[in-house]
């Protein structure tokens, strides 16, 4: 055994013993929970008067989360985008808050953040105030700071605001692949379809870019149209010539209150100090311990329900392991949650929020006919989180109304399948394959030999069979001709704003928008239901299953790819793992987007 294996074997007995002791460790907090524990936590601590709801953002805002905050024990991993919306409701009208802070540090997504903005926007119709605090910010920083009543900047040199603007790359990796005997086979259908070029070609090609120019256009007109609009004195012209001609990379401080980008220059614990008052201490509250405090708060005086179901990453088959992956959209578990969600006679109405970039055609499909018989029963609904494309689109076909934010890219009608060969590696390492089989498609894809214009022609004719059973459920769905539909699928994305000017979606909003056209679907009243949130939170014990079950699979990945740096027949293994997935046909988005 060779040092790599032996330090494997070692990681996964050593983490495997830790996982056995955290799970009975998380059983006894289970059980002790259960006999009242939770009022301890975080979770339960009551909100105290002249309190501030601070939002401290970094990087991508998740839509949901089911895992339970269990305060100093962990969990909950920070306030979602439902939780601070959430949060900005019950804050309207509680005499307990005060008023909001926002501290956006490096925050990104920017359909999360403006459906964020809109929460702030309500709120700020109120009296309470909103201040933004900066320090070293980002232009998606200062596009949700835009709507406070207040926008403070730390002084010094060193403070400022980068007004970076958009820019998408993406690394073009064929002639690695090929240095190091391996070829990928990308075969796309729809001409805009871009999904896993970077394996086959050398650069970008032309339809992609021509897609992707006119995405950015569109997404950087709203960023500059709606933050110029939420500051008295910015115009669109001001922040357009900042954005495309401006002179420095960070702008100080100085010539931000000169500009009017802020309003005032003052430190933090300034700041916190004098909004503390006369008080012993500044009371700070995140959304997710706010909206968690008010949870057993309000009593529910109706069984109506509007079941808000979030479906969040890529879709997928998953396994019998899927019960320990909360990250993707897998056909087992989702479907489940949506079958029963149809059964349930307290619920009536359904918002979907989708969130995906989508994945494997055939699970899609399989979502999609699940959320069809849902719709038989009750309404359905669908909100469009910051990607809905592709399998995302797709699965959202059945809903009576498509909601999406105008920043939302979705669309990405098409299919894509990605297959390596290596014959130049077989013959580098010296391997030879020897089959036997019988029938014709028995060895039909070989990895020793390249893609043949007979597997070709038959793996085209099966994705151009999925591409138009897609654009079949688009037409039924959309109430589209297929003209029409030809002239804005072929895997083309676009954003919100882009997609309702073709049919693609019927009205842009957030979550909100959605849940009030399910309760007007629905015939109910203003006061005659409630939310609820799907998948509910986990309890304790299964969050501790989950969460170290993960952390195993995380060391064992880890060491395969250990293996892998010295041992050449690893990585033919693990290409040869393309072959082996059920999914290979995928709707897929083209590109990874960080907005």
């Amino acid at each position: 055994m060779n040092s790599n294996k032996a330090c494997c074997w070692i990681l996964t007995i050593l983490v495997g013993g830790f996982v056995l002791t955290m799970l009975l460790i998380g059983w006894g907090i289970s059980r002790a929970m259960s006999n009242g524990f939770s009022a301890k936590l975080a979770s339960n601590v009551a909100v105290q008067e002249n309190s501030w709801l601070v939002f401290n953002i970094s990087g991508p805002i998740a839509d949901y989360n089911s895992e339970p905050d269990l305060g100093p024990l962990g969990g909950g991993r920070g306030s979602s985008l439902n939780d601070m919306v959430r949060a900005l409701k019950l804050a309207e009208t509680d005499p307990d808050v005060s008023g909001v802070i926002l501290r956006p540090r490096g925050a990104t997504g920017m359909a999360s953040l403006r459906e964020l903005r809109q929460a702030l926007l309500s709120f700020r119709e109120t009296d309470k105030p909103i201040y933004a605090h900066l320090d070293v910010a980002t232009d998606r920083d200062y596009y949700l700071a835009s709507v406070a009543d207040t926008i403070l900047l730390m002084p010094g040199r060193l403070s400022g605001i980068n007004f970076g603007g958009m820019a998408y790359s993406n690394t073009y990796v064929k002639g690695t692949f090929e240095k190091l005997g391996i070829k990928f086979h990308v075969l796309h259908a729809g001409r805009y379809k871009g999904a896993y070029e970077d394996l086959a070609k050398d650069s970008m090609s032309t339809d992609l870019r021509e897609s992707l120019v006119t995405l950015f256009a569109d997404l950087y007109e709203t960023y500059v149209r709606e933050t110029a609009e939420a500051r008295t004195g910015l115009t669109y012209a001001a922040l357009d010539h900042e954005l495309k001609e401006g002179q420095e990379l960070i702008v100080s401080a100085g010539t931000c209150l000169k500009n009017g980008y802020v309003d005032r220059l003052e430190d933090w614990p300034v700041l916190r100090k004098r909004l503390q008052g006369d008080a012993e201490e500044f009371n700070a509250v995140s959304p997710s311990s706010y909206v968690n405090s008010k949870h057993t708060v309000k009593v529910e005086s109706t069984q109506n329900e509007i079941a808000v179901l979030h479906a969040q990453g890529a879709i997928e088959f998953g396994d019998d392991e899927g019960m320990f992956d909360d990250e993707n959209i897998t056909v087992k578990e989702f479907n489940k949650q949506l079958d029963a969600l149809a059964e349930d006679e307290n619920v009536k109405a359904v918002v979907v929020r989708v969130t995906s970039p989508g994945g494997s055609a055939l699970a899609s499909k399989q979502i999609l006919e699940a959320a069809r018989r849902l719709n038989e029963q009750k309404p359905l609904i669908v909100s469009m989180g910051g990607v809905a494309a592709s399998g995302g689109y797709y699965i959202s076909l059945a809903a009576d109304k498509i909601v999406a934010q105008p920043n939302t890219i979705t669309g990405s009608i098409g299919v894509v399948s990605v297959f390596p060969s290596a014959e130049e590696l077989y013959k580098k390492i010296g391997a030879r394959e020897e089959t036997i089989s019988i029938g014709r498609w028995a060895n039909f894809f070989r990895i020793d030999e390249g893609l043949g214009p007979d597997q070709e022609r038959v793996l085209m004719s099966l994705m151009d069979t999925v591409y138009a059973e897609f654009r079949d459920d688009v037409t039924a769905g959309r109430g589209l001709s297929a003209a029409a539909l030809d002239t804005i699928a072929e895997g083309r994305v676009w954003t919100g704003t882009q997609a309702l000017a073709r049919g693609l979606v019927d009205t842009l909003g957030g979550v909100d928008v959605a849940i009030a056209i399910a309760v007007r679907e629905a015939a109910l009243g203003p006061d005659d239901y409630k939310i609820s949130y799907y998948p509910e939170r986990d309890d304790v014990f299964a969050f501790f299953v989950k969460h170290f079950a993960s952390q195993l699979r995380l060391i064992d990945t880890a060491g395969q790819k250990l293996e892998m740096l010295n041992d050449p027949a690893a990585i033919l293994a693990y290409v040869k793992n393309f072959f082996n997935r059920m999914e290979f046909v995928q709707t897929l988005l083209p590109v990874t987007l960080d907005q």
